[in-house]
């Protein structure tokens, strides 16, 4: 244990370094790499070796990922690549290397995505004359952000690639963003795709009616996303293709606690064993999980600025996303982390830059929207 808890007061040295700005470190990033370190030395003690099950079981079977690339060796097939997570578990066998605990190196790496994903979205709103003040972090990288991050999981990978898909300023590591979803989590690749053609379609054609646009282009990246689930069901597993529920009660139900935060008014007791007022309760903790997507619906559908085309781009890549896990038993907050933080970030801007075009009568204007 003391060894452990070394190691993770080391890790915050580079923490540091990578979140110096011009020579500086930002009050967030300072309360956020002690956060760090004091948490996942908390969990280590309070669960000691079993800390891969806490939360998710799913941090054991990534480590097992690990324990079998150290027995079997680097296994170069795309399959292998894929269903072993080499893009998580070959850096963190690089850190283990020198000593580090790979559990502990597992979530370092996430730590740094924090870090990087944080600096993505503060440099963004700053292009867009908002100074960013340390309560703002909570829109793009509040408590549920620094939860995962102490976990040993993949999700603020996954969430970096596709904040920076979104808010990033290079073209081509944008394209590379998205090739490293692809081994990471592929639908979701797909759903920024399907995001990017909507978005070419507004560039090409100027809608007037934004609300029944709007509509349309929910409903139909809900009904390709259900597809793609069965689609893909049938590749993997070889099972007979069954139409998807698309006009189905249950799966509009799934779509609309999604965009409250309130999936878990969907499960049964099969997938959470917990009470409702306890999941509510723990609202109150990760207050972004819900303030988020509340937050950003509503910039949606009533503010008209330059980021009502990036807001329908990130909506439409959204509800293909949900499209998909709709047709699932399982669907939480963590699946649509990759999404919370740009939405964070355009809510931020239209609940706060007032010199915007305030006029809610006819909806957002498509037309003089920004094309990012």
């Amino acid at each position: 244990m003391a060894i452990y808890a070394v190691q993770a007061l080391l890790l915050c040295v580079p923490l540091f370094l990578i979140a110096r700005r011009n020579g500086r470190i930002d009050i967030y990033s300072s309360l956020y790499i002690g956060v760090w370190a004091l948490a996942v030395i908390v969990i280590r003690f309070k669960y000691g070796v079993d800390q891969t099950f806490f939360y998710s079981s799913d941090q054991q079977a990534q480590y097992e990922m690990y324990e079998r690339m150290l027995t079997n060796g680097l296994l170069l097939s795309p399959q292998q690549f894929i269903a072993d997570r080499y893009l998580i578990i070959v850096p963190v066998r690089f850190l283990a290397i020198f000593g580090i605990d790979p559990v502990l190196a597992t979530k370092f790496f996430q730590a740094v995505c924090l870090i990087l994903l944080y600096r993505i979205c503060r440099d963004f709103l700053e292009k867009n004359q908002l100074a960013v003040k340390i309560y703002h972090a909570v829109f793009f990288a509040g408590p549920l952000f620094v939860f995962l991050s102490t976990l040993g999981l993949r999700d603020l990978q996954i969430a970096l690639a596709t904040t920076y898909f979104f808010l990033g300023r290079n073209v081509y590591l944008k394209q590379v963003a998205v090739l490293l979803l692809i081994p990471l989590r592929p639908h979701l690749a797909v759903a920024l795709m399907v995001g990017w053609v909507a978005g070419k379609l507004l560039d090409r054609h100027k809608f007037k009616r934004f609300y029944l646009t709007l509509f349309s282009l929910t409903f139909i990246a809900f009904a390709l996303g259900a597809y793609s689930y069965v689609v893909g069901r049938n590749f993997r597993e070889g099972n007979a293709i069954v139409a998807p529920e698309i006009l189905d009660q249950d799966a509009w139900w799934r779509f609309f606690s999604n965009l409250v935060g309130l999936q878990f008014l969907t499960f049964d007791s099969r997938i959470v064993d917990m009470q409702n007022i306890d999941l509510l309760a723990l609202r109150l903790i990760f207050i972004d999980s819900f303030l988020i997507p509340l937050s950003f619906i509503f910039t949606l559908l009533v503010r008209s600025d330059e980021f009502s085309q990036m807001r329908v781009r990130l909506f439409v890549s959204f509800s293909y996303f949900l499209g998909l896990a709709a047709q699932t038993d399982f669907n939480s907050t963590r699946q649509n982390l990759p999404f919370l933080s740009t939405m964070g970030v355009l809510a931020l801007l239209g609940l706060t830059n007032e010199s915007r075009n305030d006029d809610q009568s006819t909806g957002p204007n498509l037309v003089h929207a920004n094309r990012q």
